[in-house]
């Protein structure tokens, strides 16, 4: 039976690309039950999104049970994914080629979306940020 509980990627960081395209995982994100490999996505939402190698393990299970076309969908997607290690320094490669379309140059902001994260330009994500939101607010949205 698979765990409830599960290392949920939670806060905001902000951190700088290196001049190899190297950035900084925060390290309450890293060791425990953080995993060490990591797949970084495109995203249409301005971003980059990172998920733990677990994520697309139960990605790749449920491929068995999708209609030809959603797994052909898969199969496109993760010939774009790249794979990525943390390093000794807490550090990830992301290549260029999702930097670029995201307008992240050097400065970056890591935020947290539970099961994964998403990395984003500083002056996009201020953009795309409405007002701060509480639990209570989630709470009543969610009927909870």
């Amino acid at each position: 039976m698979e765990s409830l509980l599960r290392a949920s990627y939670t806060d905001t960081f902000e951190h700088a690309f290196d001049e190899k395209g190297r950035i900084t995982i925060p390290s309450e994100w890293r060791g425990g039950a953080y995993e060490a490999r990591l797949f970084v996505l495109p995203s249409k939402e301005g971003c980059i999104k990172v998920y733990p190698e677990s994520w697309l393990g139960r990605l790749q299970t449920k491929v068995g049970t999708m209609a030809k076309q959603e797994k052909e969908a898969v199969r496109n997607l993760v010939g774009s994914v790249q794979a990525a290690l943390i390093d000794a320094q807490g550090r990830i490669l992301v290549k260029e080629k999702f930097r670029k379309p995201a307008g992240i140059e050097k400065e970056a902001v890591l935020v947290g979306r539970l099961d994964h994260f998403a990395i984003y330009n500083p002056a996009a994500l201020r953009a795309i940020t409405p007002q701060a939101t509480t639990l209570e607010d989630v709470a009543d949205a969610l009927g909870i």
